[in-house]
């Protein structure tokens, strides 16, 4: 209750400009691994099952399809717009992985 009076969480703070940096440098290998480094900020369900969609997305976008196949398995369920975001990069990995686009 007293990290929503005093600011909410460090884990979004951080999370929100490197996504926002990484949509206009595309320089994916940096990003991955300066996401890597916010995990120990990821303290409630959703900002790990947060961090673990965006390493997921991340992976797909470096071509690590069967990496991030299974990380998007491993993805709890916890609201219908997380759930619709899971499933819709699910979709973009099987397609990825039927077509051969391995990048």
């Amino acid at each position: 209750m007293l990290r929503r009076l005093f600011g909410g969480s460090r884990f979004l703070k951080k999370l929100n400009p490197l996504l926002e940096l990484y949509s206009y440098s595309k320089d994916t290998k940096n990003t991955y691994q300066e996401l890597l480094a916010l995990k120990p900020l990821a303290k409630t369900r959703g900002e790990k099952a947060l961090f673990e969609l965006n390493r997921a997305a991340l992976l797909y976008d470096m071509g690590n399809l069967k990496k991030a196949a299974d990380v998007v398995r491993e993805i709890p369920s916890l609201n219908p717009e997380m759930d619709s975001k899971t499933a819709e990069l699910k979709t973009k990995i099987r397609i990825a992985m039927n077509e051969g686009e391995y990048r």
